[in-house]
This record gives C-alpha cells, structure tokens and sequence, in this order.
C-alpha cells in the first residue's frame, strides 16, 4: 500500500523557497542538507508529508533547482514538489531589479498550493531535531495554534554526505546560538549562555542567565540592566559550602501601579521566598551546594504582571541591575550589637525583660531579620498588617487580627518564633494569640504577657503553608490612632526545632531605594490606551521565518503573510500577531524539540553581527523595509483595536496565476 503521501492528503506540508544564487554562500549545499534531512527524517517516522519548494526568478545563467541538487531516491513519505515562479512574474514587481527573491510572497505561492492538513513555513538552511519529528509524526496539531520553536544556529560546516545521525549529532555539538522568544544568545561549548561584554553579573562569576532573560540593555550611567518577564531562569556555579547571591531590582511597567509579587523557586521548582519590589529593592538569596557540584538552577517568577506599554511589544516585569555573590560575616566576626541595641530599644520602651533563654533566642531571631521584621522562611505583610515603622535599630509591625503568614519551601518539623508585645486593642494587656490553618482550624494557642518570645512547632508539608494570627477578643480602638492595634511583632522567622538553623534555600529583603527607572509616569500618560489592551501576549518572534505552522485553513482565514514590494524584515513578525488577533492561539513547542539552523555569511541575511551590514546593503539599492519603530507601531494598533491588519486580497500567493511545477522523484 502507498503511504498517504502519494496515496491521498499528507498530513505536513513544508514550505520553503530559494534561487540558484549562492546566497549566504554555499547555498546549494545548505539546501541539500536540508532536503535530505527532511527527506529521510519524514521517512524514519513514517509522517505524511510534502515539500514544496519555491524557486523564485531563477537566474538566467544557473541550473534550475530541480537540475542543481540530489533528489533522495528514497521519498516514499514525502512528495518534493518544486514550483516555479518565473521571471516574467517577478518583474511586475517595483523593486524586481534591486530585490531578486520576494520571500514572503514566494512563501505564500507554496502555501497557497499546499495540499497537507498543516503548513510550515520554514526556510532553506534548517535541519529538524528528531524529537520534533517524532512529535509531529504523532499527529498532535489542532486548528486554532501557531507553533513556533526556539531556533539553535550552528556552524556552517554540518557535513553534507554525511549520514542522518551523522548530520545531527555534528548540530547538537556545534551550537554557536540560541534564538528565543526574549532574544538571540551565544551560548558557551557546554550550551550554557554566555554573559554578555557589560553584563549585571561580574565576569567569571559562575552566575549565567537562562531562559527567560532579555539582552543587556543600558540602565543608568553606562551601567547595564536585564528584564524578565514571567519566570527567568539563572544557572549557577555555587561556592563552596553554598552561596549569598544578592540582586538589586526594580519595578517594571508589567507590574505598576505595584504590589505584584515576585517569586524565588529552587531547582525542584518550589517556592522558598517572595517579596514585594518597592522602588530599586535589594534581595539575597542563599543558594546551597548541589549534592553533585553541578549547577543550581534558580527561577525568579512573577505570578501576576503582565502590562504593557505602548511602545515595546515585550511584557516587561521586573528589571535587574546588579546580580552577585556577597561574603557574609562569619559568627565571630559580625557585630553582636544590632540585634543586641535592637532588643534594648524594645525593653527602653517600657516592655520589659525577657528571661536568659528567650533573650538568647530572641537576640538570633533579632539578628535573622530582613529589612522588615520577617526572616528566612517566612513571609508576611499581607492582610491583617500595617505597615512598616522603624526607629534607629528598632523594627517593628503592627497587627489588627487575622494577620497572614507564609511558610515557603520549608518541609518537615520546624518553628515559627515570634517576638511580640501586646498593643493598645488587647488595652496592654495579656492575651491568647490564636494560629489558624487555612481551614480556620485553631491549631495553637499562646499567652502573651508583656513582651513575649514564641516559638510554635510545626509539621510542614511539601510547598507553601498559610497560617492567620487571630486576637479573640481584641479590637479596642484609640482615639489617636484610626487603626487597630492589637499587638505589635519585632521579629517573625521559622527556624529548625530548638531555634538552630534555616532552610538551606531562602531569600531576604535587604533594603529599598528610590528606582533610577520610574515608569510610572509614563503608565499614567498612557493610561486609556493601556486599559483598552489589557495584558497581551508577548509573542515570540525571533526566528518566526524559520519555523511557523499552522492549519491550512488558519493560513487561507489570515491570507498568508502580507505581500508587500519592499524587503521581507518583519513581515514574519507582523504575520505572528495577525494569527494572534484573528484568534490563532501561540503556542510554543519546548525542549528538546529543536530546529538547528546552518549558519550563513554575514549580511546576506540576519544575525546579530551581520546586522547593519545587510540594512546597509537593502539601504544602498534603495529598497524600503519596515523598521522596529513602524512594527511596534503596528502591533499596538492590534493590540487596541483587538483584531488583525489584513493585508491581501483574496487572491494572495499568485493564486490567479498558473505557475510550473516538478515532482523531483
């Protein structure tokens, strides 16, 4: 029996176009690689396919395609068609003299003669990861999505002649590039991602940024500063006996007008610490060694933000401008009098004294602190709090009742300890303080007497647990103060049984500045438009040429990518955020699915060094192109208005116009 194929609709179509023109150099080779190891991975997985090749205005004095490359002699699950697009054609076009091959346009003739259920838009000089063909063999893909991929640029001699395995095992270790959705990375011979020539972390310092970081960018006198977005993850080398990482971070126009959180996991996922970014805010965050000594892998996340602003199409959360390892004193050295002239201070205001053992106690949960009352393992802050209010070494929260408490990434038996001194709600005097689970489950009772050390042990399970302190009893309100005051805290922090060490993993607040970078100005002056967008998606759009498919049916409803006469920069990107405004949902296929792309000789097409070398050439022969400026512009108008920018009539792709056609096998 044929396999569908040739027997009836194959299930993938792939889309690619090309001219005999050494392009990028070594153009035919690139695209033979390509051919075979589509070819022969389609066959390996048995996937219904077709290749659909363009050849755009082949050059007068060249062999066609079809006469300059090996045809595999094996095609049984793939069907390679080649169609021509004449000269004749191209020269209709304004700029056919100075612009020999109109991708995008050339993209859509092959997509608009596809047969295959779903299309890839894809390019010349790509060679596919057998785990994203084995993905796509088992017929996943719906209606109604727009798979994109991170592309991975390797060096330019993958060897043609070579076998399958051969092919991508010399691209799995020969990485020079990562392309993702927040930018385009080198990446070191391990895979690890470079630190860039300025970047907020020092050189050699063992701290990498993964996933979810944008490029450097400058942040304030000549300083460099990095965004994330939701999760953002750092690799680190640890010191030995375990690390003090300490980062200074600021509010970013995806979290105001404020009071997002901000989240530090640890390499198993969970949470051990959040704090709320005020202004420019300094964390720490203690990193122990891995059992191994591999890398820890530490993920900051954002479980809200998500705004915007007009002009850039990214979802900027939170901003860093300083990430580094910091010493700690050891214990013989670091001073004893903060927490010791901290504890004067309470007992000089009239609380009193504290017995030899609680006062040793309270003296390390004095010294554990962060720039509010809480130490490691604990967070607060929350409802039932008032704010903040410190007078020289002394710190101290307010509570009305209910208030909440956070345990993060603390399992097993530990302690929550309290010092805390009953306020004018309980009228000074003595009371029972009530914990709650969230099941509003009293599951202990402790007296407070005057100024008070607690210590409350718990069985902790896996991940966060939220108690509330309650005051039965309490709520006397005084007549110079609006609030109600039923006690007051001076430290909060979870310690093991006996009051000893805390977990391995947990982060502190440090301190908090006014922010170099206020955007709330600037959310304020666009605060009409913003609310009208909402929180969109940040679409990833670095590498769209080189990976996007959809339905067929999703290709004809948006009319393929936008047939303008000028050169094809961002017009890949504009189409991204047509699907998505016509109801096309993003989703991006993760490792170890890849795409590996043969990199090409600079200014023949994009890469970062190349660049201004191929705008220059473009600029020289006079053809237009849509700058960055103009694409931002564009995407929030969609984003305003909710809908796409259609560009083509109804005939896009040529689709009047009867063009030749080779089956090559």
């Amino acid at each position: 029996m044929l396999p569908e194929a040739h027997a009836g609709r194959p299930y993938l179509s792939v889309v690619a176009t090309a001219r005999n023109d050494d392009h990028g150099g070594n153009l035919l080779g690139r695209m033979q690689i390509f051919i075979d190891s589509l070819v022969n991975q389609v066959n390996r997985h048995r996937l219904p396919a077709e290749l659909i090749l363009v050849e755009w205005n082949p050059p007068a004095e060249r062999p066609r395609l079809t006469e300059a490359l090996r045809w595999p002699a094996d095609s049984q699950w793939c069907k390679v068609r080649v169609i021509e697009v004449p000269r004749e054609v191209h020269a209709r076009y304004k700029h056919a003299r100075a612009l020999p091959l109109y991708q995008m346009i050339a993209k859509n003739v092959g997509i608009r003669r596809a047969r295959g259920e779903f299309v890839l838009a894809t390019n010349i000089d790509i060679v596919f990861s057998p785990e994203l063909m084995q993905y796509l063999a088992s017929r996943p893909l719906v209606q109604g999505r727009m798979y994109r991929i991170d592309r991975h640029d390797v060096m330019s001699d993958v060897p043609e002649r070579a076998t399958l395995d051969e092919q991508i095992a010399y691209c799995r270790t020969h990485i020079i590039r990562h392309c993702t959705r927040e930018g385009i990375f080198k990446l070191r011979e391990d895979g690890i991602p470079e630190l860039e020539a300025d970047d907020i972390a020092p050189a050699c310092s063992g701290i990498h940024f993964g996933k979810g970081w944008f490029a450097t960018e400058p942040y304030h006198e000549g300083r460099p500063s990095r965004w994330m977005e939701k999760r953002a993850q750092l690799l680190l080398e640890v010191p030995k006996g375990g690390g003090v990482l300490e980062m200074d971070i600021e509010q970013g126009p995806g979290v105001f007008p404020g009071g997002e959180k901000l989240e530090a996991r640890d390499s198993e996922g969970r949470a051990f610490a959040e704090w709320t970014i005020e202004g420019r805010t300094t964390v720490r965050v203690s990193v122990p060694e891995s059992r191994d000594g591999s890398m820890q892998r530490l993920e900051m996340y954002v479980p809200g933000g998500g705004g915007t602003l007009l002009n850039d199409p990214r979802v900027l959360n939170f901003l860093f401008v300083r990430a580094e390892w910091v010493e700690t004193p050891a214990p013989e050295a670091s001073p004893p009098d903060d927490s010791e002239l901290a504890l004067a201070s309470i007992e000089a205001g009239g609380a009193g004294g504290l017995d030899e053992s609680s006062r040793a106690r309270a003296l390390k949960l004095l010294a554990g602190r962060g720039i509010d009352v809480f130490g490691p393992g604990l967070g607060g802050g929350g409802a039932g709090w008032h704010g903040l209010e410190q007078f020289g070494h002394l710190k101290l929260q307010w509570v009305a009742d209910d208030a909440s408490l956070k345990a993060l990434n603390a399992v097993g038996e530990r302690t929550i300890a309290l010092l805390v001194e009953p306020g004018p709600g309980v009228e000074y005097k003595p009371f029972d303080l009530q914990v709650k689970n969230s099941d509003d489950d009293v599951v202990a009772s402790l007296r407070v007497d005057g100024l008070t050390y607690l210590e409350l042990p718990l069985v902790l399970p896996m991940g966060a647990s939220q108690w509330r302190l309650s005051v039965p009893g309490g709520g006397m309100v005084v007549s110079d103060d609006p609030r109600l005051l039923n006690f007051r805290v001076y430290a909060c922090g979870l310690v093991e049984p006996g009051g000893e060490a805390a977990p391995k993993w947990h982060g502190m607040r440090m301190r908090t500045g006014p922010p170099v970078w206020d955007f709330f100005w600037q959310v304020r002056r666009q605060e009409r438009e913003l609310a009208e967008i909402g929180k969109p998606v940040a679409l990833h759009c670095n590498a769209c040429g080189d990976f996007t498919l959809m339905s067929r049916n999703d290709w004809f409803e948006i009319r393929g990518y936008a047939e303008l006469d000028q050169f094809s920069m961002h017009l890949d990107s504009i189409l991204c955020y047509v699907a998505q405004y016509s109801g096309i949902t993003e989703e991006i296929l993760e490792e170890p699915m890849r795409i590996y792309h043969i990199e090409h000789g600079a200014g023949s097409g994009w890469t970062p060094e190349g660049e201004s070398e191929m705008y220059l050439r473009i600029a020289r022969k006079g053809i237009p192109t849509i700058s960055f400026d103009q694409l931002v512009e564009l995407i929030a108008q969609m984003r305003l208005l909710h809908a796409p920018v259609i560009f083509n009539l109804d005939d896009w792709g040529l689709e009047t116009i009867e063009l030749p056609e080779t089956v090559c096998q």
